[in-house]
């Protein structure tokens, strides 16, 4: 397999997602022995916004219960598959909880998106995001990376690159 011809030098690892069975017992439990929250949670499609979501390049239905938390520089995902067959489950079923994806937020989301996939990285699943207008895809690095899983996350217009929460979801670790 080809390794594509657009490299993210000038872009950061800004996420390690993690899939697991209960986000709300890991999220209490990172909070009690390493501080790490306030945690939102949420459930994601977001209510009322089309999630776009695809999988293996089909359109697709599935839900999950996420929690964020920012580590230093990094934000923490959990992901909780919940409904319909997901890259999360699929993940859960194959390999039990554990790292699933590193994320890059980048600015020439669908250049960059459209130079992976010519270039033979496989699209695994994607949708919209828990920001306003944001988009996301997951590529299979799998044989590339050792097992881990790439992100690319469209960068939104404001200061930080993040943009608006669509939900304030609920706080966990909250002090």
């Amino acid at each position: 397999m080809m390794i594509p011809n657009i490299t993210l030098k000038n872009e950061n690892i800004d996420q390690i997602g993690i899939v697991v069975r209960n986000v709300r017992a890991v999220a209490e439990q990172l909070h009690t022995l390493l501080g790490i929250g306030p945690f939102r949670v949420l459930e994601w499609p977001i209510q009322g916004i089309d999630p776009e979501s695809t999988l293996h390049g089909q359109p697709a239905r599935y839900s999950a219960l996420l929690a964020f938390a920012r580590v230093g520089a990094l934000q923490l995902e959990l992901v909780e598959p919940r409904a319909g067959r997901s890259i999360w489950s699929e993940f859960l079923a194959e390999h039990g909880p554990g790292l699933h994806h590193l994320r890059v937020t980048i600015s020439n989301f669908e250049e960059t998106v459209n130079a992976w996939q010519a270039a033979g990285l496989k699209n695994l699943a994607s949708g919209t995001g828990v920001h306003v207008g944001s988009k996301w895809v997951y590529f299979d690095t799998g044989n590339l990376l050792d097992g881990i899983v790439l992100e690319l996350r469209k960068r939104m217009d404001d200061a930080t690159g993040e943009g608006q929460w669509a939900t304030e979801g609920i706080q966990i670790g909250a002090s």
